[in-house]
C-alpha cells in the first residue's frame, strides 16, 4: 500500500468521523429539546432547537438519523412553543410561519398557537386609553362630602376554590412523579407514556373547568398520571405490576343534559367565531344572524354580529351595514351589562369605540 494511498484513506476517514459528529449533533440537540418540552423547560427547548436549526435548519416528517432511522423532525414547532410561553410573541409568529407540523409531542395545532400569539402579542402593543382631562369648575364655597362608592358585590363562585387548589396540586404532584421517572431513565417504559397521555387531560380538564365535576376529573387523572410515572422502570429493571388506575368520574346529569341541548348551537357558534377571526365577516355575519334568531336573549351573539356588520362596513362603505351594526349593539346592550365596554382580546379598538357609543 502506497504511502499516498495511506494518506488519502486517513483523509477519508476523518472526515467521515467530523461528517458523523456534526451529523449526530443536529439529532441530540432535537432531542434533548423535545424531552424539555415534556418537562416545560422552555429556555432550554430555545437553545438547543435553535442548535438544531443552525445545524439543519429543513423540517422533514421522515428525516433520517442514521442508518434506516427517521424521525419526525420539527424544531421550529418546539421553538415556537417555547418562544410562546416565554412571552416572545414575535418570535413565536415567526417559527409558527415557517413550521409544517407538531413532531411526536403535540403541544397543540399551529392554528391556535398562532392566534394565541397574535392575541398576546396585540394585547402588548395596544396603547392604554387616552382618559379625558377634569374639567375646571368655579369655586361655590366648600365642596359637599363625597360619599364612598359601594363596593361591588362579588359573584357567588362557579366552582369550589378549594377543589381548583386540590387539582392544581395533584398536577404539580404528578409533574414531579414525570420528573422522577425522567430523572431514572424511565421514558421508553409504557407505563410512562401512559402517565404522559394522563397528565395532558389532568392539564386541559384544569385549563378549561368550568364546573366542579370537570376538577374532579382532573384530580383522578392527574392521580392516574402519578400511578403510571412510579410503575415506569428504566431497561434492564424487572417491570412493576400495572397500577390499579381510579376511574374518573363522570359528569352530573345536569352536566351531560346541557352539554346534549347545547352542542349543536356549539358547532354553530365555533364555526361563526371562527369565521369573524378569520376575517370572513359576510360569512359570520351570516351565522351570527341565524344564531341571533335560535338564540335572541345571547348578548354575546348580538355583539359579535355587530362587529361583523360594522367590520363589513368598513371594508364597503355601506351605510346598511352601519346601521345594522348599531342595532345590533344596542340589543347587546339592553340583554347585558358591559363593565368596561367589550372585551380587547376580541375586539378591535374601533370596534369596541362604536360599540360604546351605540346608544
Amino acid at each position: 500500500m502506497t504511502m499516498a494511498f495511506r494518506r488519502a484513506s486517513l483523509g477519508a476517514i476523518c472526515f467521515l468521523l467530523v461528517l458523523g459528529v456534526a451529523f449526530a449533533s443536529w439529532y441530540d440537540d432535537y432531542d434533548d429539546g423535545v424531552k424539555a418540552a415534556r418537562a416545560g423547560k422552555w429556555q432550554v427547548v430555545v437553545q438547543k432547537m435553535t442548535s438544531a436549526i443552525a445545524a439543519k435548519g429543513k423540517e422533514n416528517s421522515t428525516e433520517r438519523t442514521y442508518g434506516a432511522i427517521f424521525i419526525n423532525y420539527h424544531p421550529y414547532y418546539y421553538r415556537a412553543v417555547a418562544n410562546l410561553n416565554l412571552g416572545k410573541y414575535e418570535q413565536a409568529i415567526s417559527d409558527l410561519e415557517k413550521t409544517s407540523g407538531p413532531g411526536e409531542l403535540d403541544l397543540g395545532p399551529i392554528e391556535t398557537l398562532m392566534q394565541r400569539a397574535k392575541s398576546k402579542l396585540e394585547a402588548q402593543s395596544a396603547p392604554p386609553e387616552p382618559q379625558p382631562s377634569p374639567v375646571p369648575q368655579p369655586s361655590r364655597g366648600p365642596a359637599p362630602q363625597q360619599q364612598p362608592p359601594p363596593l361591588p358585590v362579588p359573584a357567588a363562585p362557579v366552582m369550589d376554590p378549594a377543589l381548583r387548589q386540590r387539582a392544581d396540586g395533584a398536577v404539580a404532584t404528578a409533574q414531579k412523579q414525570m420528573e422522577q421517572a425522567l430523572g431514572r431513565k424511565a421514558s421508553t417504559n409504557p407505563n410512562y407514556g401512559n402517565g404522559l397521555q394522563s397528565l395532558a387531560q389532568a392539564r386541559t380538564r384544569v385549563a378549561t373547568a368550568k364546573t366542579n365535576d370537570d376538577l374532579n376529573q382532573a384530580i383522578a387523572l392527574a392521580n392516574n398520571a402519578g400511578m403510571f410515572f412510579d410503575a415506569a422502570t428504566p431497561p434492564g429493571v424487572a417491570p412493576a405490576p400495572p397500577p390499579r388506575v381510579q376511574p374518573v368520574p363522570q359528569p352530573s346529569r345536569q352536566t351531560s343534559a346541557t352539554s346534549t341541548i347545547l352542542a349543536e348551537d356549539s358547532t354553530l357558534i365555533r364555526k361563526a367565531l371562527s369565521d369573524y377571526f378569520a376575517g370572513e365577516f359576510e360569512s359570520a355575519s351570516r351565522q351570527f344572524t341565524d344564531l341571533s334568531i335560535r338564540q335572541p336573549k345571547n348578548a354575546w351573539i348580538w355583539a359579535f354580529l355587530g362587529a361583523s356588520q360594522y367590520s363589513l362596513y368598513a371594508f364597503e362603505a355601506n351605510e346598511a351595514y352601519k346601521s345594522q351594526a348599531l342595532d345590533s349593539f344596542r340589543r347587546a346592550k339592553v340583554l347585558r351589562k358591559w363593565d368596561g365596554g367589550l372585551p380587547q382580546k376580541y375586539f378591535s379598538k374601533r370596534i369596541r369605540k362604536v360599540f360604546q357609543n351605540a346608544g
